[in-house]
């Protein structure tokens, strides 16, 4: 990776100029500070698809339309839009006051007379470019996917189709058309994606391939820009001078602080080092004891049984369903109670304007009577005669595993060698992200917006696909999802993506959880994603 153009001295020094006197600086000048778990490759919008990256992406570019904090689609770089009678045609018309910022190490790229010469308004042609970019073969956007309801984008990006058939069309500077294969009515919600937020052709090519690289091959035109980034230290994020809202932006600067011990981050924010954090439920609890503290939780992570299919003897489809077919689920309830996972997609993502967990029927995990079949069919597949698992777990779940292991054990004989390691949550989770594990019990976070996007972890394409499954069959559920018509059509496919991967045995969900965010006291406006894992801070106040 290229180095950034300030040094780690700088970031330091930035550091310590954010956190000295923090309790003299509250109010709307605020630097609001929170943690990420790692340093960002790039942060070019059509490829990202770290979570801490889309966090920087969301406060320094902005797309056609934005969350409110009741999580309503409300206008943004579009005033406007309308949308045919069949649902298949929008028509977005920009504001014409939107501007890029541009740095002048950002700017001598295009030239030395480069602010005579660039235009920097934000057009219609600047998103026309950008969904050109995510959809084309050769970008690999994660975001592609997403993006298939537009008319011949999957097509396109399949490499059948030429790029100028997309459905996208910049009819004017302000007008941006967008046709739709099948009505989309997560639509809206797509728009909100990385992938769709706006690229300056003029600008890329001058870039010659290391758009998103460092701070000199970026620029902006959200409410903040990237004012420095430190290799493996962290990102500082300003407010835009430039940005047609500026007088409303709140905080003065983001400080997204590179920290992956998350046992940490509780104390940090105690200690007003950090203005908002993600927690565990424990560290939650331990932060509400303090008055006015407040704690924001989502439902949407769910305690699962994940099997990493890139093991030897797991990647089998019969060994999986025999491990599941002789679990017992009494087992379970005893000990934690109820199950209430109703599926894969927790309740917190929607199907349009509509929950899709309120009106999609559950989904039992996978059963068959004669799971001593099934294992032995598997061994004779992978030509063993026995095989040795671990079940990874926290040590709050240690107890439970043991007496899964009884009943698995009592089913599929001496054949089947199971172990139990259990550690503290915060090794689970890395064990599980980095795939160093066999089977595991963990809570499972599912990030974005719709449906769609839980299902989607799943597919082969995706970098966060922890339990590293990879099935054209599948795949090919979840694209077929972009391409229904109507909430009753998108939820039937959802559905059957839904039931095909907990009948192919890959997860069991068992138990709805929440994730959860300290936030200082005082601190209001955040708005978050649906799933709470992107926030977007240009209101945020911490008085």
């Amino acid at each position: 990776m290229l180095k950034r153009t300030l040094c780690i001295l700088l970031s330091m020094l930035i550091i310590v100029t954010c956190f000295y006197g923090c309790g003299e600086i509250k109010g709307a000048e605020e630097t609001i500070i929170l943690p990420i778990d790692k340093d960002p490759e790039y942060l070019d919008p059509q490829i990202i698809s770290y979570v801490g990256s889309k966090n920087i992406i969301a406060n320094c570019f902005e797309g056609l339309v934005a969350l409110d904090e009741e999580g309503k689609i409300v206008p943004a770089v579009a005033k406007s839009w309308e949308v045919s009678p069949d649902g298949l045609k929008y028509t977005f018309k920009l504001r014409e006051d939107a501007k890029w910022r541009v740095s002048t190490s950002s700017g001598n790229l295009l030239g030395e007379n480069y602010k005579e010469t660039f235009d920097t308004t934000v057009t219609a042609y600047d998103f026309e470019f950008a969904i050109q970019r995510a959809v084309k073969p050769e970008t690999k956007s994660p975001g592609a996917v997403y993006l298939y309801s537009i008319k011949n984008a999957k097509s396109i990006s399949e490499g059948k189709t030429k790029l100028s058939k997309l459905g996208v069309k910049a009819k004017d500077r302000f007008t941006l058309e967008i046709i739709l294969e099948r009505a989309d009515p997560d639509f809206l919600y797509t728009l909100l994606e990385s992938a769709c937020m706006p690229c300056n052709e003029e600008f890329f090519n001058a870039t010659r391939g290391r758009y998103g690289l460092s701070v000199k091959y970026l620029i902006y035109n959200g409410p903040f820009y990237i004012n420095n980034w430190a290799d493996d230290a962290s990102v500082t994020l300003r407010k835009s001078d430039t940005y047609y809202g500026k007088d409303s932006v709140m905080p003065r600067s983001l400080y997204f602080s590179i920290n992956n011990e998350q046992n940490t981050r509780l104390k940090k924010l105690q200690d007003d080092v950090y203005t908002i954090a993600p927690l565990t439920l424990k560290q939650a609890n331990e932060f509400t004891q303090k008055k006015k503290n407040q704690v924001k939780a989502f439902n949407s992570s769910c305690l699962s049984l994940v099997f990493n299919c890139e093991d030897t003897a797991l990647k089998n489809v019969n060994i999986r369903r025999a491990i599941v077919s002789s679990m017992d689920l009494s087992v379970l309830k005893n000990a934690l109670g109820e199950i209430t996972a109703k599926g894969i997609v927790p309740s917190s993502h929607r199907i349009g304007t509509l929950f899709y967990r309120e009106f999609s029927r559950s989904i039992e995990p996978y059963s068959n009577p004669k799971p001593q079949e099934l294992f032995l069919k598997g061994l004779d597949a992978i030509d063993e005669n026995d095989i040795e698992v671990t079940v990874l777990c926290s040590k709050d779940n240690e107890a439970t595993v043991r007496s899964l292991m009884q009943s698995w054990q009592s089913t599929l004989g001496i054949a089947f060698g199971v172990f139990v390691e259990a550690v503290d949550e915060y090794e689970l989770k890395a064990r599980v992200e980095s795939g160093e594990y066999q089977i595991a019990l963990c809570d499972t976070v599912y990030e974005g917006n719709t449906a769609f996007s839980a299902v989607h972890r799943f597919t082969s394409s995706h970098k966060d696909n922890i339990a590293n499954y990879a099935s054209e069959k599948y795949d090919e559920l979840v694209s077929d999802i972009k391409l229904a018509s109507g909430i009753d059509n998108t939820e039937s496919a959802t559905r059957k993506a839904e039931q095909y991967l907990i009948k192919s045995a890959v997860i069991v969900p068992l138990y709805d959880n929440q994730i959860y965010y300290g936030l200082d006291k005082g601190v209001s406006g955040v708005i978050f994603s649906l799933s709470g894992d992107v926030l977007y801070l240009k209101n945020t106040l911490a008085a």
